[in-house]
């Protein structure tokens, strides 16, 4: 659900203390990628005679392991102080942090929050195990930018992260914020494309992200309107394919909306998000997907609109599907069959420079 966390979330089979106060879990998750990539060399390269047609197969392996950690105290009135710490270890011997957060509040009427966290989700794509873009991704600098209204959503990179949000009867309300190093934040999270980091960051930038949702007293019916902006104009630049110019990627604003039907055994998930990017684009992307029980299936289509009247328009889309199953019949171990389709016109801005991209995923989840 699309709503402020008011309370932990225990999507996970762990262990919580006899007063409340404390809980730990946490999940191993193992992906191995089979990645199929037609014209082009891991989705960066601009084709040439010598390698357009050809195709390009990884097999690959993603996998980590996650182990989550929550503190709350709650007094009769509601009132409330909780923190968390998410600890990241991925099999490429990595170790990251995810949700690290502080918050205090009134239940179900107000909270801040400050740390690491996701801020409401504007553009959810239900059962995304695999979804892989053409020669792109959901981040700046790739051949194609799925814009999701998320720069500002958080979690990701040195950026730091505070919001405020309220609760009202079927109403919530918030407003986020990044600030800093927006590098990471705003970089492609497509771990199969060589991501040449043109994107510069001056370590002040400062985004506002404000989010309003409506929840039906059923539950069928749940609606968001949102949008971010940068706030400030000298924090972020970006270059070029070929390094020679550089643009103005501060002056930009996105806006986006969600509506999700649920009829219980099925959820269904609609977003339609859009950002102008003044010097660079504007850039449009739909999605739209169902749940229904351990199936889901979706898709998503995009187009770039360059500013440059040399560079041609961009479309994309990708068409996503994946079946959980449990393992051995034991409800905290499931396997995952997941597979993704996309194709991107005029990569990059450039004629003719089309990509297709094919990935087979098969993820395991031991849920502890």
């Amino acid at each position: 659900m699309a709503v402020a966390e008011w309370t932990p979330i225990e999507d996970y089979k762990g262990w919580t203390s006899p007063d409340g106060n404390f809980f730990i879990g946490g999940d191993m998750e193992i992906n191995f990628d089979v990645f199929s990539n037609k014209n082009g060399v891991n989705g960066t390269t601009l084709p040439t005679r010598d390698n357009r047609g050809l195709t390009n197969t990884q097999i690959g392996d993603d996998s980590r392991f996650l182990l989550r950690t929550d503190w709350r105290n709650t007094r009769d009135d509601g009132s409330f102080v909780t923190a968390r710490a998410d600890s990241l270890l991925k099999t490429n011997g990595q170790l990251e942090m995810d949700d690290t957060y502080f918050a205090f509040g009134v239940q179900d009427s107000w909270m801040f929050q400050i740390g690491r966290y996701e801020a409401m989700d504007l553009f959810p794509l239900g059962k995304d195990v695999a979804v892989f873009y053409a020669a792109g991704s959901d981040g700046i600098g790739q051949g194609v930018y799925y814009y999701m209204a998320k720069e500002a959503r958080g979690r990701s990179g040195k950026a730091g992260q505070a919001r405020i949000a309220t609760k009202m009867s079927n109403w919530t309300a918030e407003v986020s914020t990044v600030y800093g190093d927006t590098l990471e934040v705003l970089s492609g999270s497509d771990i199969y494309l060589d991501d040449k980091n043109r994107i510069t960051s001056k370590n002040n930038s400062f985004m506002v992200r404000p989010v309003i949702n409506y929840l039906s007293d059923t539950g069928f019916l749940s609606v968001s309107f949102g949008g971010e902006a940068e706030l400030n104009n000298d924090s972020v630049t970006i270059a070029d394919s070929n390094n020679n110019r550089r643009y103005d990627l501060a002056n930009r604003y996105g806006l986006a909306a969600t509506a999700t039907l649920n009829f219980g055994d099925l959820i269904w998930h609609n977003s339609f998000a859009h950002q102008d990017a003044k010097e660079l684009w504007k850039a449009e992307t739909f999605n739209s997907n169902i749940e229904y029980g351990r199936f889901g299936l979706g898709g998503s289509f995009a187009k770039n609109k360059h500013i440059d009247k040399g560079k041609e328009d961009t479309k994309s889309y990708v068409l996503y599907t994946a079946y959980t199953v449990p393992v051995l019949n034991f409800d905290n171990a499931e396997v995952t069959f997941a597979l993704s389709h996309s194709k991107t016109d005029n990569a990059y801005g450039v004629k003719n420079n089309d990509e297709e991209t094919t990935a087979f995923r098969t993820r395991f989840n031991y849920y502890f």
